[in-house]
């Protein structure tokens, strides 16, 4: 172990000598986590040009042995285009280890960043928006018979352009069918613990065989939490991790959501039950349109008729294009794939890259006034 660990900090060490395919080079390490790295790739040596820029995520062979996603989901999400895209992929070999590497397009941030960026509010238009573009990625998800079964704010990815939104961390993903859902008859309430997190639904805390219901009520705390500023299901900081989950559970077994959150929209409100009611043979005639129809009327009520273009960070965060510097240019893309990845050691580097993002946004503003 002690010598696999040497090997990987020296491979860290001496990442830009590093070339991928004979074309692309590693410019610096961005994320380091438990199952994998991720580096900021370019394909050219001049690197200060933005479109040139892909990010690569490289796993030892002891990370990938840990963390193995099922390559067929993995293809069939491709297939949906509801992940980011793999460009290249293949075996590097670094002294005496082997790395499996993974070139893939750069897209984000991730909405837990984005929320982070709007001061922890998002506009009833944007908020609409992102409920409605992550329920039809979920719904083509589903229509696969393919479940994600880990979803949380920094799961879902936003594009470089327009308000689509994009899936990412399948290790957890799995396809589900409806014959076993309905016949099981046997809980074990730790086979989903390492899924566990804030957002998942109650049935998996209790060791259920995941449902496409499962994600939709992820998706429903995801959005409560977005609307309430961030405030659901707080736990005890000193607590572990195991204690946290528990104390997350019965929180929800608890929760009657227009109690605990009397400011909640009814359609908010409404979308919850929809979901929490639902029964698991529904799913294989479920209409996704209704659940979007509560996010079209809270748009509606609040008179913005017209569909939304682009996201109001869109030219801020997502067009490194426009930053006169790598410095900037590569800040964004860190703060885009922390998020957009299972990042375990992550908040003191979004909030770092967060305030210089505002402090653009000031100098930009003091400018235009000076200019005016």
């Amino acid at each position: 172990m002690s010598d696999s660990i040497t090997e990987s900090n020296s491979f860290e060490r001496n990442a830009n000598a590093v070339v991928l395919d004979h074309k692309y080079f590693l410019v610096r390490l961005i994320y380091k986590g438990r199952s994998h790295n991720l580096y900021l790739g370019s394909v050219a040596l001049n690197k200060d040009d933005p479109n040139m820029y892909y990010l690569v995520e490289m796993k030892s062979q002891e990370q990938y042995n840990s963390f193995v996603c099922d390559e067929r989901i993995i293809k069939k999400m491709h297939d949906l285009q509801i992940i980011p895209k793999t460009i290249q992929q293949g075996i590097y070999k670094f002294k005496n280890m082997e790395y499996r590497y993974n070139i893939k397009e750069r897209c984000g941030p991730s909405l837990k960043l984005c929320f982070q960026h709007q001061n922890r509010k998002f506009s009833d238009q944007v908020f609409a928006t992102l409920a409605i573009e992550a329920i039809s990625v979920l719904e083509k998800m589903h229509s696969a018979s393919l479940v994600h079964c880990y979803l949380k704010p920094k799961k879902f990815v936003t594009m470089h352009r327009g308000v689509q939104l994009l899936l990412t961390d399948l290790k957890f993903a799995q396809k589900y069918k409806l014959r076993q859902l309905l016949n099981q008859n046997t809980k074990n309430k730790f086979q989903y613990a390492l899924a566990l997190n804030k957002y998942s639904s109650l049935n998996l805390h209790l060791g259920i065989k995941p449902c496409p219901r499962d994600d939709l009520e992820s998706l429903a705390y995801i959005l409560i939490n977005f609307y309430i500023g961030g405030r659901l299901f707080k736990t005890k900081q000193k607590k572990t991790k195991s204690d946290k989950i528990k104390e997350v559970e019965l929180q929800k077994m608890n929760l009657i959501i227009e109690k605990a959150f009397p400011s909640l929209p009814k359609e908010i409100i409404q979308f919850y039950y929809h979901v929490k009611l639902s029964n698991i043979d529904q799913y294989k005639v479920i209409n996704y349109d209704e659940l979007k129809a509560y996010f079209y009327k809270l748009m509606q009520k609040n008179n913005n008729t017209t569909n939304l273009k682009s996201y109001p960070w869109n030219h801020e965060v997502i067009e490194p294009q426009k930053q006169n510097s790598l410095s900037s240019l590569t800040s964004v893309v860190e703060d885009d794939e922390n998020e957009s990845d299972d990042s375990l050691i992550e908040e003191q580097s979004i909030l770092s890259v967060i305030e210089q993002l505002k402090q653009i946004t000031k100098t930009k503003k003091l400018l235009s006034d000076l200019d005016n």
